[in-house]
């Protein structure tokens, strides 16, 4: 069980980076309350923080596959990947479930 743990661990590791910081916990409650996909600058304005740390922040949530990308001229418009979190999330329920039954 142990070795399952640790395989499901790697699996969600992206996963739980992405969601670990409070600040990309703010990105993605700022963009599910916007109607929009948003750039950088307007989520940099609405969280306080450069558009340096909101790009790296957005790295992070791309790689984990939590936010998409597109392009709209220069700009870079960044929303919600909803579409995947069904998939994005059985790993980590996995996990869950998989620790539960180990403690008992």
């Amino acid at each position: 069980m142990s070795q399952d743990v640790a395989r499901l661990f790697a699996r969600t590791r992206p996963l739980l980076t992405g969601l670990g910081d409070e600040r990309r916990q703010d990105v993605i409650v700022f963009l599910l309350e916007s109607a929009a996909p948003r750039s950088v600058g307007d989520i940099a304005g609405r969280l306080g923080l450069s558009q340096p740390a909101i790009s790296h922040h957005l790295k992070v949530l791309r790689e984990a596959g939590l936010l998409t990308v597109r392009r709209r001229g220069a700009q870079r418009l960044y929303e919600l990947n909803a579409a995947a979190y069904p998939e994005l999330l059985v790993p980590l329920r996995d996990l869950a479930e998989t620790i539960i039954t180990c403690a008992h």
